[in-house]
């Protein structure tokens, strides 16, 4: 087992009748992990609603953060240390395809994950806006946020705190920046 910054990655290998195989584990598949990772993103934003998209959209940055490099930041003090650190952040896995083509791919998962943090009675989404309900901060998932590795650094705070300072909609919004969202069709 290998432990990244951001990230678990397991791979296990057996050997069955002659051929090797081989099973890789991303967290990017997990729904539980993303149900942990939007926690901790609703947790981070300090919002008592924001856009599913945006939460989305921030999920997928946890995971890979080597698509940071490609967003079109706004022009603001701090943005070339925020893409210089999020080049250190170790990377294991083989290069990706598409970053639009991941996000989609990765649709489903977050959908799920919202699902059952609405059945927890975690999230409460209407019309793609979340809202945070009091049992995030609970003393029942409290321990799920001591020794956080999102939590604990510096670059997923300063990162969200950027981020969510651009608008979500048009054509400077966080859609179009990041390009991994349509936004042509934006109601603005």
């Amino acid at each position: 087992m290998k432990s990244t910054d951001y990230c678990i990655y397991l791979q296990a290998t057996a050997i069955s009748n002659g051929i090797k195989i081989v099973i890789i584990y991303h967290p990017r598949n997990d729904i539980y992990h993303c149900m942990f990772r939007f926690m901790t993103i609703a947790r981070l934003l300090e919002l008592e609603h924001f856009e599913f998209g945006r939460l989305r959209i921030y999920d997928f940055l946890f995971l890979f953060p080597d698509y940071i490099d490609s967003i079109e930041f706004p022009r603001a003090k701090g943005i070339g240390s925020l893409k210089t650190t999020a080049k250190t952040i170790s990377h294991t896995y083989e290069r990706l395809p598409d970053g639009k083509r991941l996000f989609s791919e990765m649709g489903d998962y977050h959908i799920q994950a919202l699902q059952i943090l609405e059945a927890k009675g975690i999230f409460i989404e209407k019309n793609g806006i979340i809202s945070v309900t009091s049992k995030l901060s609970s003393d029942s998932l409290s321990n799920i946020f001591e020794g956080n590795q999102y939590i604990d650094n510096e670059f997923y705070k300063k990162l969200i705190v950027t981020l969510n300072a651009v608008n979500f909609f048009g054509d400077s919004g966080l859609k179009r920046r990041t390009g991994l969202m349509e936004y042509r069709y934006d109601a603005v």
